[in-house]
Order: C-alpha cells, then sequence, then structure tokens
C-alpha cells in the first residue's frame, strides 16, 4: 500500500511570500499541464511498436543486418521515430526497423550518414593490426641496438 502512495505522489516547489490557495491552484494546474504534455508527445527515439503504431499515418519497415546499435545515434540525431525488433535463430543477427512513413526523408538522411560512416570504418585500418605491427618494428630495431651496444656503441 506504501509503494503504490509513493508512486503516485508528485512534489511541486512553488516561491511565493505567502502560499494561498490560489498560488497553490495556480501550480497544480501548470503541474497537470505539463504531465499531460509529456503523455501526449511524440517521442523521437526508440519507441514502443504500440506508441509507433499509434500516431497518424502508416509505418513502414527496412531490414538491417550486423551492427544496429550505431545507426541508433544517427536515428536519435535526425529526429527519427523507429522501433527495431531482433529476429530470433539467425547468423549474423538481423533486425527489422519499424519507422513511420511520413519521416521517411528523415530515415534515409540518416541511413546516408550511418552508412558513409560504416563505411569510413571499415577503410581504417584495425588499431590493433597497427600496434602489432609497429611492435614489431620496435623489436626489430631494438634488437640491432642491443647487439650494437655489446661491442662499444654503433658501428661505423
Amino acid at each position: 500500500m506504501q509503494e503504490e502512495i509513493d508512486q503516485r505522489t508528485v512534489s511541486i516547489t512553488v516561491q511565493a511570500a505567502k502560499l494561498s490557495g490560489r498560488v497553490l491552484k495556480t501550480a497544480i494546474t501548470a503541474a497537470l499541464q505539463k504531465m499531460q504534455q509529456q503523455r501526449h508527445s511524440v517521442k523521437a527515439g526508440r519507441n514502443s511498436l504500440k506508441r509507433l503504431a499509434g500516431h497518424d499515418g502508416g509505418m513502414n519497415t527496412i531490414e538491417v543486418s550486423g551492427r544496429i546499435r550505431s545507426f541508433e545515434r544517427y536515428a536519435r540525431k535526425h529526429q527519427v521515430r523507429y522501433h527495431i525488433e531482433k529476429e530470433v535463430g539467425s547468423k549474423p543477427p538481423r533486425w527489422t526497423v519499424y519507422f513511420k512513413a511520413n519521416q521517411a526523408d528523415a530515415l534515409t538522411a540518416a541511413f546516408k550518414e550511418y552508412t558513409r560512416m560504416d563505411l569510413e570504418r571499415a577503410e581504417k585500418p584495425s588499431l590493433i593490426a597497427q600496434l602489432h605491427k609497429f611492435t614489431e618494428l620496435v623489436k626489430s630495431i631494438g634488437k640491432d641496438r642491443v647487439r650494437n651496444k655489446e661491442h662499444g656503441g654503433p658501428e661505423r
């Protein structure tokens, strides 16, 4: 019982010289309006399928394979409302992205930026591979230096 009361509790802070009934009524009305706006506002980014289907317009889907987490960043940047579901039992993992039909332009822009960044990432050499290459180079240089140092310095 106490948990239900705690979950339904709302705290309102009012700064006033004298707390009257009118001031309290105005503060509660403003808080209720703010809560009502938040409840009915459209959220950009990941949404539930029910919330996505509830708004005006139809839904479209796109199938994506591979990494989806990096796509989400670009979708939020372009204010796309979407829902992602993973296909169970597929190797590599496949994802279905649901989005609003009236947001096709924003989703296209998000996908273009995502694919551009993904291609750039694929072209970059691996940091670990570069590190191994340089460690081998340092080892080969270090052996020559040690050998030359034992004989009184570099040979000329």
